[in-house]
């Protein structure tokens, strides 16, 4: 939608007036209307108030009152746009059915949820239309907010116990404070326009020295935030530059964030940017890829999390690029760290983006959480925060508000959370906030804490089952590594135990965390309240153990005992190969050296069909380093090619060689001398665990 990007590119550029006249009274009307004409054209919001008020003032003309109502919307004052919405309906209905639509939006600015219900329902009955020119799809957005204000009341009668609070005026000033993100639990980090007049340019072509937005640092005192300075870090902040939206990478490594600047036809176009921490220092932030940061359209408002099948980073962001489901929509790219390079752009999905506009999204890697704000799924004002569990475009349920107060009948966004999912931060207009213009211009900083609630979890153990047969073939002429514990009490440590999420419409498992076990063999997930859960145990033997259990009926804290699981399990632990021989110098592999293949590995994975293994080779500290990567490479290949020629599927197999980086014993005595005895040792074949197939539809190797 126009007005939301506006409303966001008004995040990236300041309170700018091109031409302001200082008495605008004596022009003519046809003056007024091409002024105001233009400066809706340059995104000048305010001077176009002026000149559409002088305008109207002198003729009503219902496209004027129409652009007057979409531009008091644009400036979020909202009773000044409703007045000029139902002014532009009463002159044309016909044409300006729409405006009935945006007049009943207002109206739920003002908690008139009832009022608002009948004339959603007066425009359901009147609009003809399904998209209008730019492509909104009114009939759609209309059922939502249909939706909305039938349970409105209801939300606000269910309010939830939360502690919410205005950060203090050394934070929030009169302009916009946005964005929050962690740097640690007493620094926050978050972007702001610390200027608090309007400012005006005196002609279009005139240098721009108005005030831009960067970072800034607050920090905690005495359960207090308060402002501390710019953030000094690396290059981020550029005085010429509007700069925001931050967000760091599940390891802190690199930072995220959006640069705004105006193209040639006056529009703003938002691109992302990352940096690297090198040390203490960030590398030169430089621009994503073509494939993310489009020339013709934004890409902003970037979050990062990583994906459960690869661990490798993806990058959710908002872009008004085609192809999406409404004007501003979340999409994401995953992160290809073998090739380094990002893949196509994906759109989010229905679960996620609505016929409306979605933003500020926010991705909890822990509970593979994302929160996001929308004014296209039903909510109680402009703007709501909702939130679904998942990732990529596989989302575990239709996005659910989080209620009131968080939620109010302005506009919220930029919600994010402390790890311990109990408080965090949002953005939000509400009533209260401080203004540079009028009520509700501008944004402000806000904390909350949740307050009582039921802490929920579940834990368990997972023993082994003696599989005979396995184990006769480990206690043949495979070297189990000397600490490696197989099983002395039967429980299992480092088995994997996967939690997932059951989607109430399709009945899809959706990955939210995975533990490894403890030495008595335990495991433990953190869970909610009302939901329906999976657990998976992976079993080298067949397919994961399944143990399905609810959540629903519980109103008090508690912890779930789920009974002991028993799978088969092999160590995850290097297993040498013994009397696995090649020819001096060569990589093909002796007849000897396959008659042991056939007796071992063979029928351990014919046995075990499940599990996927690494297939490594060394070498002894003779030679030239380069010389051995490659021959153990090639040595670790042909084993791999030969389980391939009996019958072993090519996926559960990597060939790996390390040369001589991993030896096992001294290649020389103390003396200097050689030890032919430790050289013979560390040339050896060996095999690892690495993983199982029914981990993830898709395996992809990682060291």
């Amino acid at each position: 939608m126009k007005h939301l990007l506006v409303f966001f590119i008004s995040i990236s550029i300041s309170f700018i007036a091109f031409s302001q006249t200082d008495d605008i009274s004596t022009i003519s009307a046809s003056q007024l209307k091409t002024l105001a004409t233009n400066a809706i054209r340059l995104g000048d919001t305010y001077s176009a108030i002026d000149y559409l008020e002088a305008y109207c003032a002198k003729k009503e003309d219902a496209q004027m009152m129409f652009l007057l109502a979409e531009s008091y919307r644009n400036a979020r004052n909202y009773s000044k746009a409703k007045k000029w919405y139902e002014a532009a309906y009463r002159k044309n209905a016909k044409k300006y059915t729409v405006a009935l639509y945006h007049y009943a939006t207002m109206l739920k600015t003002e908690q008139k949820y009832d009022e608002a219900l009948v004339e959603f329902k007066k425009f359901r009955r009147e609009y003809r239309g399904i998209k209008d020119k730019s492509g909104v799809d009114y009939a759609r957005l209309a059922r939502s907010q249909i939706e909305a204000c039938e349970k409105a009341n209801y939300i606000i009668d269910s309010a939830i116990t939360v502690k919410i609070e205005h950060l203090s005026s050394t934070i929030n000033k009169a302009s916009i404070e946005f964005a929050p993100q962690y740097i640690s639990d007493s620094i926050l980090l978050y972007a702001a326009l610390r200027a608090d007049t309007v400012v005006y340019k005196i002609t279009e072509g005139e240098e721009d020295t108005s005030p831009k937005r960067q970072f800034y640092l607050a920090k905690k005192n005495n359960n207090s935030w308060e402002y501390l300075f710019p953030w000094p870090e690396g290059t981020f902040n550029n005085p010429a530059i509007e700069t925001g939206n931050g967000s760091f990478s599940p390891d802190k490594q690199r930072f995220y964030f959006t640069r705004c600047t105006l193209n040639r036809k006056m529009k703003t176009i938002c691109s992302i940017y990352v940096s690297y921490r090198d040390g203490k220092e960030w590398t030169e932030p430089e621009a994503l890829p073509e494939i993310i940061n489009s020339k013709k359209y934004t890409s902003t408002q970037p979050t990062v999390g990583s994906d459960s099948k690869r661990g490798e980073e993806v990058l959710y962001f908002v872009s008004d690029r085609p192809g999406g489901r409404g004007g501003l929509d979340i999409w994401y790219s995953q992160y290809d760290s073998r090739k380094k390079t990002w893949k196509e752009v994906r759109n989010a999905g229905p679960r996620v983006n609505s016929a409306g506009d979605e933003c500020t999204p926010f991705y909890d890697n822990k509970s593979r959480t994302l929160y996001f704000s929308s004014n296209g799924f039903p909510g109680l004002g402009e703007l709501d925060i909702f939130r679904t569990v998942g990732e990529l475009s596989k989302w575990a349920d239709v996005a659910e508000n989080l209620g009131y107060p968080i939620n109010s009948e302005f506009d919220d966004l930029y919600y994010v959370t402390h790890t311990n999912q109990k408080e965090g931060f949002f953005t939000s207009n509400r009533t209260g906030t401080i203004t540079v213009m009028h009520d509700n211009c501008c944004d402000d900083l806000f904390s909350y804490e949740y307050i009582g609630g039921i802490d929920l979890a579940v834990d368990g153990k997972v023993y082994e089952i003696k599989n005979e047969r396995v184990s006769s073939i480990l206690q043949g002429k495979l070297e189990i590594a000397q600490d490696t514990i197989l099983s002395e009490t039967n429980y299992i440590q480092g088995a994997i135990v996967s939690l997932f999420i059951v989607d109430r419409t399709s009945k899809d498992l959706i990955y939210i965390a995975q533990d490894t076990t403890t030495i008595e063999g335990e495991y433990f997930f953190t869970i909610e309240p009302n939901k329906n859960y999976v657990l998976t145990f992976e079993n080298d033997k067949e397919k994961a153990r399944k143990h399905a259990f609810s959540t629903h009926g519980y109103i008090t804290s508690d912890t779930i005992h789920i009974h002991d699981i028993g799978i088969e399990y092999i160590s995850r632990e290097p297993i040498v190969i013994k009397n696995i021989y090649y020819e001096f110098d060569h990589y093909k592999l002796t007849q000897a050296a396959k008659n042991t293949i056939d007796t071992t590995l063979v029928l351990l994975l014919q046995e075990a069909p499940e599990i996927i293994i690494e297939l490594s080779s060394h070498t002894d500290s003779k030679g030239d380093d380069d010389y051995n990567m490659k021959l153990s490479e090639r040595r670790a290949k042909s084993v791999v090619n030969y389980l391939i020629q009996k019958g072993i599927d090519k996926t559960r197999l990597y060939p790996k060689g390390y040369g001589k980086t991993k030896p096992i014993a001294p290649n020389t005595h103390a003396d200097g001398s050689d030890n032919p005895e430790g050289r013979q040792m560390n040339r050896r074949t060996e095999f690892k665990v690495i993983g199982t197939l029914q981990q993830y539809s898709e395996i992809i190797y990682q060291e």
